[in-house]
């Protein structure tokens, strides 16, 4: 189970840097900003602002999570919480995509894509979850 896991852990920190590193470019590779052509300038940065953040957030965590890969599977819990922040975030991506949905024909297609990415962030935390309680079974027998 734990080759299973660290490969699914791979595959969706892999996922979740590329999608950070995308989204540096998306603005004005999807020309963003032709979709508010008379928006004010404050709202334009706004826009900047909240991507990059999301985009450096994304990507450093990604990175971060893959350099300690073997220290979140083999030490404290404390490591493995900054994993299940990275669960949340997908997690809340497919509600988000579900409760406001994206209005074009890309929402079929991001709510799959959300969906398996979210499937290859939750293999890892049902294997910490059974780790964690084959502990709990041995310290309570």
């Amino acid at each position: 189970m734990r080759k299973i896991a660290e490969v699914s852990f791979v595959i969706a920190c892999t996922i979740s840097l590329l999608v950070g590193l995308l989204h540096f470019f998306a603005p004005y590779a999807f020309g963003w900003y032709s979709y508010i052509p008379d928006a004010p300038a404050e709202i334009i940065q706004s826009v900047n602002y909240v991507n990059f953040c999301f985009s450096f957030l994304l990507t450093g965590i990604s990175l971060l999570m893959m350099v300690l890969r073997q220290r979140i599977f083999e030490g404290p819990a404390e490591l493995k919480a900054f994993y299940c922040f990275i669960v949340t975030v997908w997690l809340s991506r497919i509600v988000i995509q579900m409760f406001w949905p994206w209005p074009s024909v890309l929402q079929t297609w991001l709510v799959t894509a959300f969906t398996i990415q979210f499937m290859f962030t939750s293999v890892p935390i049902l294997y910490f979850l059974s780790k964690s309680k084959e502990r709990t079974d041995q310290l309570a027998g």
